[in-house]
C-alpha cells in the first residue's frame, strides 16, 4: 500500500509504503469512522492538502483514500465515494507518525507545521 503526502505544488510529493499488516489495520480503522458532517470537504489550499492512499491490492475494496483536514474520502471500485469524519484529525496524525521514519526530515518539518498550524 502506498501513501503520498500531498504536500507540494509543482514538485514531486513524498511517497512511502506501508507493510500489509499496517495497511490492513489502517483500512480497518478508517472503515470504523462515522460519516462526515454535511459540507465537510478535504483541504483544497496551496501547499499541504492531505494524504492519498492507494495500492490496496486486487482484494481491496477501495481505489483511493484521501485523508485531509478531518475528512476521509473513500473511493471504491464501483465508483462510489464516501466521506467520513476524522475527529481531531487522528487518522491524519497517525499517518504523519508513520511517515516520519520514511520521508526526508525537511518534508516532516513542513508536514508537522501544516498539521499543527
Amino acid at each position: 500500500m502506498d501513501v503520498e503526502i500531498d504536500l507540494y505544488s509543482g514538485r514531486r510529493n513524498p511517497v512511502f509504503g506501508l507493510a500489509p499488516d499496517t495497511g490492513d489495520a489502517l483500512v480497518a480503522r478508517i472503515a470504523a469512522l462515522p460519516p462526515a458532517p454535511p459540507g465537510a470537504a478535504p483541504l483544497q489550499d496551496l501547499g499541504y492538502r492531505g494524504f492519498r492512499i492507494s495500492g490496496g491490492g486486487p482484494a481491496a475494496e477501495f481505489t483511493e483514500i484521501v485523508v485531509s483536514g478531518g475528512v476521509v474520502v473513500v473511493r471504491d471500485r464501483g465508483g462510489t465515494e464516501r466521506q467520513l469524519h476524522d475527529e481531531g484529525r487522528s487518522v491524519e496524525r497517525s499517518l504523519a507518525d508513520l511517515a516520519a521514519p520514511r520521508v526526508h526530515p525537511d518534508d516532516m518539518v513542513l508536514l508537522r507545521r501544516e498539521l499543527n498550524g
